[in-house]
């Protein structure tokens, strides 16, 4: 033979003899043994970073296998159903906020060694989230303690300003789960932040905490915050007002109606809707907001008329003005997608049988939607046998099909 470990190799299968052991070949096996050490500490050797960047690495890792990420990463799951849970350093590399940090697979180890979330394979070439750290269910009741500790915060710097930024902010305040910058996409589709967030607390008594501080500034300017849920019913007042005036000025002439004339129930018959102009979406995640839908279109010139959709869902229907709407609009999107932050939505536009199907469920909910307010004015003891008040729309009803009010969001 001639090196050392096949030597080893084929004397390791035979019965030793002493009085026949060659001294030359026993000096190339612990010669190759040594070699083999030295390559070996090459190879765990870590490079030499500051405890801010390796601080970093082992935020970055245990995000990946953190109950946000796993709740919705496809290719990480898929991973970590290979091999009960492991998943190769090589493949860890392919994620791109962790190589920008670094590509050294010792120093990556190293950092989470006294990671309480992950572990490390005895060869040290694989990691995974520990077994006795089980995923959460993820369920209505979850997204639902999800939505309660997430936080809207708005007042940050329109420019140079990365993820990474943020989290450097939020590191001293109360823990964090996750952070999601909330973007726009302008005419030539490049995408902008709008300056506002949305950052999701460990516990609600973070979050309640986090808004509990009297003042709290970036770079010197104070900063707005507030529940998310909170902010969504803000903007649905908004949103409200404006159609309410939208309606107004399409009701002038009718202003003379007899309020104590019965108002007749409306069927589904009485809406008409345009054919060619329902939009559905599959993709969403958690932290896909049907604001950031909405704008995302109304950038691609469409005119929205109702987002059908509910957070935590992964699809949902928009409804577009006009006979034919969806299909131009899908024209101008790359593949049938558009990304929000880094979900990357699907579309579609409803035909034959499906789109009617989905038309005559949207009439029954407006019509049934329209009785319950008729009934609701009746039960207030209002003037006339109707009680109905012409002209009065209930709030939370879905949105005619007029253009939508140009309103900046925020």
């Amino acid at each position: 033979m001639e090196n050392g470990k096949q030597e080893t190799k084929v004397e390791a299968n035979e019965k030793p003899v002493p009085d026949a052991v060659d001294e030359k070949k026993i000096d190339n096996v612990e010669t190759t043994n040594e070699n083999d050490k030295e390559t070996k500490s090459e190879e765990n050797k870590v490079e030499d970073v500051s405890p801010e960047l390796m601080e970093k690495i082992q935020q970055q890792i245990e995000f990946y296998f953190g109950d946000i990420n796993m709740q919705r990463d496809k290719f990480l799951i898929e991973q970590t159903k290979l091999d009960d849970g492991w998943v190769p350093m090589a493949v860890m590399l392919n994620f791109k906020m962790l190589a920008s940090l670094t590509k050294d697979i010792p120093t990556i180890l190293k950092t989470i060694e006294t990671s309480d979330l992950i572990e490390i394979s005895e060869d040290r070439k694989k990691i995974r989230r520990r077994p006795d750290k089980p995923l959460p269910i993820y369920d209505e009741e979850y997204r639902k303690s999800q939505t309660a500790r997430t936080v809207y915060v708005k007042g940050f710097p329109l420019k140079d300003i990365g993820i990474q930024d943020l989290k450097d902010f939020f590191k001293d305040l109360e823990p964090i789960e996750n952070i999601v910058m909330r973007k726009y996409k302008d005419s030539d589709k490049q995408m902008h932040f709008k300056g506002s967030i949305f950052v999701q607390f460990k516990t609600l008594d973070d979050a309640k905490a986090f808004l509990a501080r009297e003042s709290l500034k970036y770079n010197g300017v104070e900063l707005i915050k507030m529940f998310s849920e909170e902010h969504a019913l803000s903007k649905a007042k908004e949103r409200e007002e404006s159609k309410r005036k939208s309606d107004s000025k399409g009701k002038k002439n009718n202003k003379k109606a007899d309020e104590n004339e019965e108002t007749e129930e409306p069927s589904s018959d009485d809406v008409d809707l345009p054919k060619g102009s329902v939009l559905k979406f599959t993709g969403a995640s958690e932290e896909t907001y049907w604001e950031e839908l909405k704008t995302s279109l109304i950038d691609l010139g469409a005119e929205v008329a109702y987002v059908d959709y509910k957070p935590g869902q992964t699809e949902g229907w928009i409804r577009l003005q006009g006979t034919n709407a969806a299909q131009s609009i899908l024209d101008k999107m790359t593949d049938k997608k558009i990304k929000i932050d880094d979900t990357e939505v699907t579309f579609e536009k409803l035909e034959g049988e499906e789109e009617t199907t989905y038309l005559k469920k949207v009439k029954r909910d407006m019509a049934s939607r329209k009785q319950k307010a008729t009934k609701s004015k009746r039960g207030r003891g209002k003037k006339g046998r109707g009680g109905f008040q012409h002209g009065k729309k209930r709030a939370g009803s879905p949105a005619r099909d007029s253009p939508p009010a140009k309103k900046a969001s925020n």
